[in-house]
């Protein structure tokens, strides 16, 4: 099963995105319900390598999360892949990100290496852009690119199991976590 551990996004943070998408006309914008940053990917792992994160994740003990969303930027290199809300790497989300990653490894998770950028995807593109979509795309970051939020508590770890359709990924939660109030 394809799976991932998430931080979800704290209400006000869902709303702040969903305006930001609605001046992206390039791309498949990711629905409000699949808001998400990304702590961990798992990729395809046995169900029982699934339950074994799902308990590792029980005992998580971390302090909620302040979130920033500090601008937008694309990811993909020369051919973007997607379009993001950066959120700005604060201690404690590092901190959180790493406990995450330790956990699914003692679990049993192969993690693949990478520096950790936290975001959040707005939309993804195909494989490539037309003429018309890269100027589109252009102009909505000249517009919109420096954009930041106010901070906000996010105090919700899940672990999602994620169904790749044709119409985009259908996430169900596994399990959640709450992150421990200030």
């Amino acid at each position: 099963m394809r799976a991932f551990v998430a931080l979800d996004l704290p209400e006000p943070l869902i709303t702040a995105v969903a305006r930001l998408q609605a001046g992206l006309d390039v791309g498949r914008r990711v629905p409000e319900e699949n808001l998400h940053l990304t702590l961990a990917f798992l990729g395809d792992v046995a169900q029982p390598v699934l339950s074994d994160v799902a308990e590792a994740m029980m005992s998580l003990s971390a302090p909620a999360v302040e979130m920033t969303l500090t601008g937008l930027d694309v990811m993909g290199g020369a051919e973007p892949t997607l379009v993001c809300a950066t959120v700005e790497p604060v201690p404690g989300l590092v901190t959180l990100q790493e406990k995450v990653m330790r956990l699914c490894r003692v679990a049993g998770v192969d993690l693949e290496r990478r520096r950790f950028r936290p975001h959040v995807t707005l939309a993804r593109f195909p494989r490539s852009l037309n003429t018309k979509d890269d100027r589109d795309l252009r102009d909505y970051l000249k517009l919109n690119g420096r954009y930041r939020s106010e901070t906000h508590l996010a105090t919700r770890v899940t672990l999602y199991e994620s169904h790749l359709t044709k119409d985009g990924s259908i996430y169900t939660p596994l399990s959640d976590i709450y992150l421990r109030q200030p």
